[in-house]
């Protein structure tokens, strides 16, 4: 497995779960590789700054390690134009997933998440810890889904939204593309695309990066 992009408090996740799949599937970490920051690893793993990186001299998937979904996505779109293959998905094993879930490449779920039945998750999304998203639910493509979020039955997300630790959405909702939902919100309704919503019952709010719970770099 190669770290894509290893500048992320995150990072550090990616590596908890490699370790508990190298037990039982014998997974390692290969390569690290750093793009535009200090790297954040905890482990001895191989270390590159992309300057150097050649994807010819490696064979193994790689992950993007980012929570927010547009530095993801610049994170995997990079590392294809480079010749890398995106992972099929690095899920952890104490991840509760019904066997109906369809997952895409390059998604990352954490420990602790449950996943219920004829979900459909996109490619490039990031599930954080303990997470709960229920039945029938869709996650488009680079959603990022923060640490215990609830997403009730037949929850549409659309591509390159942000939900943020601890949010409630409630059944049947759809949340337009774009969106950011803060921190312990309550989602009643449906969401429109590029809006930022917050409270209970969620309303929208004007965006302010600096003083959003959400922290849009790199945290979760």
């Amino acid at each position: 497995m190669v770290l894509f992009g290893v500048r992320s408090p995150l990072v550090v996740d990616y590596e908890e779960t490699c370790k508990r799949l190298g037990k039982r599937l014998g997974i390692t970490i290969s390569l690290a590789v750093s793009v535009n920051g200090p790297p954040r690893l905890l482990s001895d793993c191989p270390l590159i700054d992309i300057v150097k990186f050649d994807a010819k001299r490696t064979v193994d998937p790689f992950v993007a390690c980012a929570f927010a979904p547009s530095r993801r996505a610049e994170l995997m779109r990079l590392a294809v134009e480079l010749g890398c293959v995106a992972d099929p998905a690095l899920v952890d094993p104490n991840a509760v997933l019904a066997s109906s879930v369809r997952i895409g490449d390059g998604t990352f779920i954490n420990a602790g998440v449950v996943i219920g039945a004829a979900s459909i998750i996109g490619s490039g999304v990031l599930i954080n810890r303990s997470a709960s998203v229920g039945h029938h639910a869709a996650l488009e493509d680079f959603v990022s889904i923060g640490p215990g979020a609830t997403l009730a039955g037949n929850v549409h997300v659309e591509a390159g939204t942000m939900i943020g630790a601890g949010a409630t959405v409630l059944p049947n909702v759809r949340i337009g593309t774009n969106a950011i939902v803060a921190a312990g919100s309550l989602v009643r309704r449906d969401v429109a695309a590029n809006t930022f919503v917050a409270g209970n019952p969620a309303v929208e709010r004007a965006f302010d990066a600096s003083k959003s719970s959400l922290h849009v770099e790199d945290g979760e």
